[in-house]
């Protein structure tokens, strides 16, 4: 993985801090004058995680307390920036157990310099790299969300084992023998394989060769063993619920409703499965069919009207395989299937080796691609690399217009995939959208506001899937819908999630996309626009129209919209960055950096102390009004 070079500018790298705070990608640091030794543990930490790709350590900058600031990170700079960026080097170098070789660059921000560096993730060869004075049992680190966590005995097992590069399902218990394998299920494999492919080579085989000929079983002296993965998909129940009682487990579970209720007792059936890979898919598979609801549909110039299953055959038939042959199974923990009134969804440990953005797009990164081989010779699951596609389409063929949904998450390990069997805008849905129409919501945020009644949360990963859209922009989306008060946020970060507020929810009832009256639900009326109320104490009455163009101001609105009412506000007297971002409801560092900066350069704004662009109170005015350098707009302790 080494040798990736900085793709991420300093300006998205800031965007993302300022909006997210840090991820597993991204490290900030102050280290204004010296680098400390938490930095030393980030350098092992993004070295060694496995997948991650390295990830960005950023010096100079300060994190803020939530009661100071409305940003999350203050640019303070480094006093030194060539000695930085050599001392970073040179630890680097010389530091670790191997030799590591960090990308770096100095920028500068309003006249202060930034330290970005880039550290690769190390070959799996070179796997675990730790501090050398602190050993490898203490000086090696991962990099578990936004966190250095000091390895564990388990995390170094693993580290050795990616070392080797032998996969999981390769490995073999040491207590499984041949007799661990379940006859029935290799008969079952041939029967299924012959329909498929009569003259395929392997058919030819006893059932020990086949195995071997699959990469499910290897020979230990005189003896042929299975693998894990041979056993996962061939192993006796007993030997499953011996060597994996979990790992190998499938619950398949039905609630009444459209929430997870956590009490044993309440309204929910649950099937436990557990049995060859080879067999319960195809009994699964089945069963899942037969409890989904059936639409009736008339063809034009058919006689007769056809019953359909609310969501295509093929697409469970994806979902399901996807769940078993991409999940992690060094976890011991079931992979579940839940069927709710109005969705089901396939939840399994294993966060998705391919990036999110990735996710659809052709080509296959699987943990287990031998069992993968296995699904896709028996025609379980398409080609490599095409699972989603083929859902996404088959969806779409069937008139369900709401793609599958997808939520990997890195540090939880985990995979959940959930299917809607209808439109979020259908005529129902609409009707209730109706009362939210003096908010003038775009279809997008139509899109969004059903889904999280519906499902009872949306994410960030949930608005982009549903609209097409980038991180950036769904996240100011989901923050636009929170601030008209339909929608609460909750959580922190990269966990940041919304939840529609009560009155919202108390109408979902079992079904939700099945209308309820309108009366009961009265309508919305458009809040007082939260920016007006930051005006500063003392500044000069806006006109009507100026709070007009504030009002209607949008997320996307053209740039020189923008700049014009920072003019226009400016006019009246000088504003600090965090006052104008206040009063136009956006991030304070944003415009610093995409307007105020640059309407400096072209003459459009001045600065209130000229001579010191990096002054802590600096603030912005127009050109030619208020010359006498007095803070209008200023609290007035800062005024000068």
């Amino acid at each position: 993985m080494t040798g990736i070079a900085i793709e991420l500018s300093l300006q998205q790298l800031l965007e993302r801090l300022q909006n997210c705070g840090e991820c597993p990608h991204i490290e900030a640091k102050e280290s204004k004058s010296t680098l400390g030794s938490s930095v030393l543990e980030t350098i092992s930490a993004f070295s060694n995680e496995p997948d991650l790709g390295g990830g960005y350590l950023v010096l100079g900058l300060r994190k803020n307390e939530q009661s100071f600031s409305n940003t999350r990170y203050s640019i303070v700079g480094v006093e030194n920036p060539d000695k930085i960026q050599c001392e970073l080097a040179t630890i680097a170098g010389n530091a670790f157990n191997i030799q590591l070789r960090p990308q770096i660059k100095v920028e500068s921000v309003d006249g202060r310099s930034l330290v970005v560096a880039f550290i690769a993730e190390s070959f799996c060869r070179e796997k675990p790299v730790f501090i050398k004075k602190y050993g490898e049992e203490k000086g090696a680190f991962r990099r578990i969300g936004s966190s250095d966590q000091r390895c564990t005995s388990e995390d170094l097992d693993l580290l050795y084992q990616l070392r080797r590069q032998r996969p999981y399902e390769t490995e073999a218990f040491p207590e499984v023998s041949w007799e661990d394998i379940a006859p029935d299920a290799v008969a079952d494999y041939r029967r299924l394989r012959a329909l498929i492919d009569p003259a395929a080579a392997e058919l030819a085989f006893d059932d020990r060769e086949l195995l071997i000929s699959l990469g499910h079983a290897r020979r230990v002296g005189r003896d042929v063993v299975p693998t894990v993965g041979g056993l996962l998909l061939f192993g006796s129940k007993a030997a499953l619920r011996k060597t994996m009682p979990m790992a190998a487990r499938i619950d398949y579970i039905l609630v009444e409703g459209t929430e997870w209720v956590k009490s044993p007792l309440a309204r929910y059936h649950s099937m436990e499965y557990r049995e060859a890979l080879v067999t319960v898919i195809t009994r699964l598979h089945a069963q899942i069919m037969s409890d989904l609801p059936i639409r009736f549909q008339l063809k034009t110039g058919d006689l007769q009207r056809s019953d359909v299953p609310s969501i295509p055959r093929d697409v469970i038939r994806e979902a399901l395989a996807n769940a078993l042959m991409h999940r992690d199974y060094r976890i011991e923990q079931a992979v579940q299937v839940i069927r709710y009134s109005n969705r089901i969804e396939f939840h399994n440990p294993g966060y998705s080796l391919k990036p999110f953005d990735e996710l659809g797009l052709s080509g296959s990164l699987t943990r287990n691609p031998k069992i993968a081989a296995v699904f896709h010779d028996l025609k379980f699951a398409e080609t490599k690399g095409t699972g989603i596609t083929t859902m996404k389409r088959l969806m779409d063929e069937a008139g369900l217009s709401t793609p599958p949904l997808i939520e990997t998450d890195r540090d939880r390990n985990k995979f959940n995939l959930l299917l809607l069997p209808h439109h979020l805008l259908d005529e129902i849905n609409l009707r209730w959208l109706s009362q939210f129409h003096p908010l003038k919501l775009s279809e997008a945020d139509m899109r969004a506001l059903v889904l999280a009644r519906e499902v009872g949360v949306i994410t960030n990963q949930d608005y982009r899937q549903i609209n097409g859209t980038h991180t950036l922009a769904a996240s100011n989306a989901l923050r636009h819908l929170r601030d008209l008060g339909i929608l609460t946020m909750k959580g922190s970060g990269s966990e940041t999630y919304y939840q529609p507020v009560p009155q919202i929810m108390a109408q979902s009832g079992a079904t939700p996309y099945i209308s309820t009256s309108l009366e009961e639900f009265p309508p919305y009326t458009n809040p007082l626009h939260k920016g007006l109320d930051a005006i500063p104490k003392g500044f000069p009455d806006l006109s009507d129209d100026l709070k007009n163009r504030i009002i209607q101001l949008k997320k996307r609105s053209p740039r020189d919209e923008v700049e014009e009412i920072i003019i226009s506000l400016c006019s009246l007297g000088s504003l600090q960055p965090i006052q104008i971002g206040k009063i136009l409801d956006r991030d304070a560092q944003y415009l610093r950096i995409n307007f105020l900066s640059e309407m400096v350069k072209a003459g459009k704004l001045a600065y209130l102390y000229p001579d010191k662009p990096a002054h802590p109170q600096q603030a912005y005015r127009v050109p030619g009004v208020g010359d006498n350098g007095s803070a209008i707009g200023l609290p007035r302790k800062l005024s000068r």
